[in-house]
């Protein structure tokens, strides 16, 4: 029996990747020279020769990150700019390049994968943010033409390659926090309901207050742009309203900024009368004075496992039945927002 290798083999030999052992073949890009004396010293000990269709296929990759509606906000959002940093990052050492890809409508986007896919000009896709209402129609239109691609965030009920934050635990355990500092009244501030990941968010933040004791008419959640005066509008209508709070849960690394400012101009000291925790990272968070707590999702960690599902479906081709979800892990880094005094009973 003749056992023919492949670049894959000697790949794995020399603890590389398979676009490195291309790129020593061709003789293209910057190797270090150990590196390509063990990839040509993995070639000879497994007997592996190049062919002529190996080295044709061994041209840089293109894969497209692909937003739909909207799309100028998200690229001012720092989560995205860090999740696009971990795709470029993991994307390099594949050789890989990175296609960047707006519209503004789910069929836009939709029409430009197919284009984009057909012509050979990506190999695949990893899409973000995608609305809920939109979902179904894009995951279907591209199992449906064996397009490849991975989804950042919850699939929903399609088998697809999918990667997340589990938001339920992620919010309870930023609720809980918030309680356990000796924060009573949170208000849940987000600026929309279009996406999955603000239910989920919602859905856990309910549930930590419910199962602490408090009482349940404490739990707020407030709508507002991410504007400034939209958030200044909708703190000061809450406030007429009667109701009170001691902490503010905001969804991005913008809307923490505006209620931090918000709260200071009302004479409203924080952390010590108003705590304040953010569902970002934002590198400025800490720069602030007071700096503020945020969740760190692992924007950059969840690109680059992002790519690397998207890399083994183009080149394993599994089955379309396959479903394969990455849930990523998460973490509270508190900061002075949230450093308030518990209060004794």
């Amino acid at each position: 029996m003749i056992v023919i290798s492949t670049i894959k083999d000697v790949a794995l030999l020399a603890g590389v990747s398979p676009a490195t052992v291309s790129r020593v073949i061709t003789n293209k890009g910057n190797i270090a020279s150990d590196t390509k004396a063990k990839v040509l010293s993995a070639m000879e000990q497994i007997n592996y020769v190049p062919t002529q269709s190996s080295i044709a296929q061994s041209k840089p990759g293109t894969i497209s990150f692909s937003i739909a509606r909207n799309p100028i906000y998200k690229l001012t959002n720092p989560f995205f700019s860090d999740v696009l940093f971990g795709i470029s990052n993991a994307a390099r050492r594949y050789d890989y390049n990175v296609n960047f890809q707006m519209a503004h409508t789910v069929e836009e986007q939709i029409a430009n994968c197919i284009k984009l896919y057909k012509g050979k000009q990506v190999d695949g896709f990893i899409f973000t943010s995608v609305l809920r209402s939109d979902k179904d129609l894009l995951l279907k239109s591209m199992l449906d033409r064996e397009i490849p691609f991975v989804m950042i965030g919850t699939s929903l009920n399609h088998h697809v390659f999918s990667i997340h934050n589990d938001n339920i635990r992620d919010s309870y355990m930023a609720t809980k926090f918030l309680i356990e500092k000796g924060y009573q009244k949170i208000l849940f501030l987000t600026n929309q309901l279009k996406q999955d990941v603000m239910y989920d968010r919602i859905h856990g933040y309910q549930r930590a207050v419910e199962e602490h004791g408090l009482d349940t008419a404490a739990s707020h959640v407030v709508y507002s742009e991410n504007e400034e005066n939209d958030i200044t509008r909708v703190l000061d209508a809450t406030l007429e309203e009667g109701v009170t709070f001691d902490a503010i849960m905001t969804m991005e690394s913008m809307m923490s900024l505006s209620a931090l400012k918000y709260c200071q101009s009302k004479g409203m000291s924080v952390p010590e009368d108003v705590g304040i925790l953010c569902f970002s990272n934002a590198p400025y968070l800490e720069k602030m004075s007071p700096s503020i707590t945020g969740v760190n999702l692992n924007p950059d960690l969840m690109g680059a496992e992002a790519f690397q599902l998207l890399y083994d479906l183009i080149h394993d081709k599994p089955k379309a039945s396959v479903k394969k979800s990455v849930t990523l892990p998460s973490e509270i880094l508190e900061r002075q927002s949230t450093q308030r005094v518990k209060l004794k009973k």
